[in-house]
């Protein structure tokens, strides 16, 4: 699995909203800022001002945390298209560490390749990709959203697959704009 914040995010509109709300402009004081988005994001749950910072990640895992991920509405997605890249790129499984479950995924695997050697079309050698297929895609959150996938998705009862992204997540954000998500992030 692999996560990469790929762009820069600013809070910079999130203290611009929060400066239009209250009539009372923009903070170019760096800790000002920080402590005025907290009080009204975090402390007041006035969390709609964290709509206006973008987060984008570039994620590789599993099918199934590519599934459980798009349930999380208020988030965009660009996946790689397994119709036009499966006989272009080299492919792999999310393995269980169940050695049972991961020896029938080898032998999957290998019959999927089978096919891919036979030119079958990938439309439909992409009908036998199981949800351990490692897929490759674009995420973008908001950071109101973002809370509410992290609060989700790092705590205990998740997929442990899509816990390990929800972390390695975490780990990508700034550590200057963290204090946004750590009242919702279980450790």
């Amino acid at each position: 699995m692999k996560v990469k914040l790929i762009n820069e995010p600013t809070l910079d509109y999130v203290d611009w909203a929060i400066g239009e709300c209250y009539a009372k402009g923009c903070y170019t004081d760096e800790d000002k800022k920080k402590l005025r988005i907290n009080k009204v994001a975090n402390v007041n749950k006035h969390s709609s001002v964290l709509e206006f910072v973008d987060y984008i990640f570039e994620i590789e895992a599993s099918t199934k945390v590519l599934l459980e991920m798009t349930r999380h509405r208020m988030a965009s997605y660009a996946c790689q298209s397994s119709r036009y890249t499966l006989n272009k790129v080299d492919f792999d499984f999310e393995f269980s560490g169940d050695p049972e479950v991961d020896e029938l995924l080898e032998e999957w695997k290998w019959k999927i390749e089978e096919m891919i050697k036979k030119r079958k079309p990938n439309d439909i050698v992409s009908l036998m990709l199981p949800q351990a297929y490692r897929y490759k895609w674009v995420t973008k959150f908001n950071g109101r959203s973002l809370q509410n996938f992290l609060n989700l998705r790092t705590d205990k009862h998740a997929h442990y697959h899509i816990k390990e992204v929800a972390d390695k997540i975490f780990d990508e954000i700034p550590d200057n704009q963290k204090f946004i998500f750590r009242g919702v992030v279980h450790v």
